[in-house]
């Protein structure tokens, strides 16, 4: 999945949704590891998790085609 070329004012627009999405995810999973007295540091979990949207996003696209 490659991101569309966008006018200047819509890539600001997305980047504003991925940062959002990156940071409410990662609250998410520092909450979920807490509970397990487990850490991640913020940089380490921002190098990996597009990895792990991108394997849901094609979870979810073969779910929708099949």
């Amino acid at each position: 999945m490659e991101p569309k070329d966008l006018s200047l004012e819509l890539k600001e627009f997305r980047e504003v949704i991925i940062s959002s999405n990156l940071t409410t995810c990662y609250l998410i999973f520092e909450e979920l590891l807490s509970a397990k007295e487990e850490m991640i540091h913020y940089q380490e979990f921002s190098e990996h998790w597009i990895d792990t949207y991108r394997d849901v996003y094609k979870l979810i696209a073969k779910m929708k085609t099949g």
